[in-house]
């Protein structure tokens, strides 16, 4: 099986790092290829960040087409994932869809921790269009911009431990990492909570594993016929 994980920004440094970090979760017969763009953002935090990097991953993708079984776009607010199930015929998952869906399998309701309040309000829109905000307890930003999550990373994990905390309050039964950035975080802040908590890059790997092994695609009939 060979998954495809494109990294929607234009840091290359990375794809390495990444693709190790999958690894850990991958089957033993599953190939995992990073691949960032050429040109493109540092981060994605704005909608016209998420908007420009649409060109790039369309090409990115069109030019490895037939060789992977499923794709994975590496980012929170998953974007133009509507337009590559359009343009491939294999399983395509962004990290924020399946980690809101699949949270609401694992409890009443959870809350997603994202590292602005700028981000906060996107989780919530994004919620909205899947039609699960109802399962949404709460969204409780960091107020840390997504390239200083690593800069300390003892105090974003405090940080995202006391907004995990505050969500469990507001009713949350399941945490999510709003973003990709906190993955490597995310054993250690397992560690200091005693609920549920979903890493959104590792399971929507899985979760493309699991569609390709029951040949499972998106649909062509109507929403992503080309």
């Amino acid at each position: 099986m060979r998954i495809l994980v494109v990294n929607p920004v234009g840091a290359k440094i990375w794809d390495e790092k990444d693709e190790k970090y999958l690894r850990r979760f991958a089957r033993i017969d599953t190939s995992i290829k990073v691949l960032s763009l050429k040109d493109g953002p540092s981060s994605l935090e704005t909608f016209q960040s998420m908007v420009s990097v649409c060109p790039g991953i369309i090409q990115l993708v069109k030019s490895v087409d037939n060789n992977y079984d499923a794709i994975v776009i590496n980012c929170f607010g998953d974007p133009c994932i509507e337009a590559i199930r359009e343009v491939v015929n294999v399983p395509v998952l962004g990290p924020g869809e399946t980690s809101m869906m699949i949270a609401s399998l694992l409890g009443h309701k959870f809350s997603v921790i994202s590292p602005t309040r700028k981000t906060a309000v996107q989780v919530e829109l994004h919620a909205r269009a899947l039609g699960i905000e109802h399962r949404l307890a709460s969204v409780v930003e960091l107020d840390i911009a997504v390239l200083d999550l690593e800069r300390d990373v003892e105090k974003t994990v405090k940080a995202v431990v006391k907004a995990s905390e505050k969500a469990v309050q507001d009713g949350a039964e399941v945490i999510v990492l709003g973003c990709t950035g906190l993955a490597y975080m995310a054993d250690e802040i397992r560690k200091r909570l005693n609920v549920p908590l979903i890493e959104p890059a590792s399971l929507a790997l899985k979760m493309a594993e699991s569609f390709v092994d029951l040949r499972l695609k998106h649909s062509k009939v109507a929403l992503y016929g080309s």
